[in-house]
């Protein structure tokens, strides 16, 4: 992936975050964060991927067990006990289609 890609694909996913976001561009943001999320995992990135992973739940993108996985083995390893409780609880949430509350870390 090219690096204008990417900078094309971040700034999708903000403008599919903005509170006056259409449809469009929130299906938009939703295919350009799982495009990053997979680049992120395609390459082992570790950190890099937990973010991806999040702008990607956060636009409650459908995120395959595969991707879920890499990023809880990554964060098994560098996340403290209640960061990963939170994953854990992202990807229940993200399994059951319904939106993820507000949870204080």
């Amino acid at each position: 992936m090219a690096r204008t890609h990417i900078r094309l694909s971040k700034k999708t996913i903000r403008a599919g975050t903005a509170e006056q976001a259409s449809p469009d561009a929130v299906e938009a943001a939703r295919a350009a964060a799982l495009s990053l999320l997979q680049h992120s995992v395609r390459h082992r990135h570790k950190q890099l991927a937990l973010i991806r992973l999040l702008d990607a739940v956060r636009l409650r993108a459908d995120i395959d067990g595969a991707l879920w996985e890499h990023c809880l083995a990554v964060a098994r390893i560098s996340a403290s006990p209640r960061e990963l409780q939170l994953l854990y609880a992202m990807r229940s949430h993200s399994k059951s289609g319904q939106a993820l509350p507000m949870l204080a870390v």
